[in-house]
């Protein structure tokens, strides 16, 4: 199952980053917060050069941008911006951040286990989840929202969906652990 959510992890990972990086109105953070995402999560399954609590950081200090970045635009509203930009940029953010949640439980695992071999989430605590489907819900009516607005809210959309799918990749073995149990 693990090899499984890997796949779907990097899959959603790498789509969302290729969302991020169409030729068009490229945002220079989110192009930034996309490479970060997909080098967590190749370096998570594949190398480990970086333990999960450095990938952590980085990806919360990125979601944290893009949350305040968010917030200003709240203030001062582009009047080119339309089809959710605002929704999109919060759940980009909250996914960000959630992600660094549960990539920190892969380095508290691996410290505590003594063991490597510790799979690309670890356990999740019990508070966590209420978080984490909620993400996982506002990112599906982020995609759903930008399928029904039409193209000019595709890159949100795409974007979104690639992060909720790969964040529901993450929490399934610790959601089946727990089940389990």
């Amino acid at each position: 199952m693990v090899e499984i959510a890997h796949g779907v992890m990097l899959l959603g990972a790498l789509a969302g980053t290729a969302a991020a990086l169409v030729p068009g109105r490229v945002r220079a953070l989110d192009a930034t917060a996309a490479l970060v995402m997909a080098a967590a999560m190749v370096d998570t399954v594949f190398t480990r050069l970086l333990p999960g609590l450095a990938w952590s950081g980085l990806l919360v200090a990125a979601g944290l941008a893009i949350g305040i970045r968010a917030r200003r635009g709240i203030r001062r509203p582009d009047p080119t911006a339309r089809c959710g930009r605002p929704l999109a940029d919060l759940h980009h953010a909250l996914a960000l951040i959630a992600t660094g949640w549960l990539l920190a439980g892969v380095g508290a695992a691996a410290t505590a286990s003594g063991a490597a071999a510790v799979h690309h989430a670890g356990p999740v605590l019990p508070l966590q989840w209420p978080a984490l489907i909620a993400v996982i819900v506002l990112g599906a009516c982020v995609a759903a929202r930008a399928v029904r607005s039409g193209r000019a809210a595709l890159r949100h959309g795409a974007m979104a969906a690639g992060m909720t799918v790969m964040l529901a990749a993450m929490a399934a073995p610790a959601a089946v652990a727990a089940l389990g149990s």
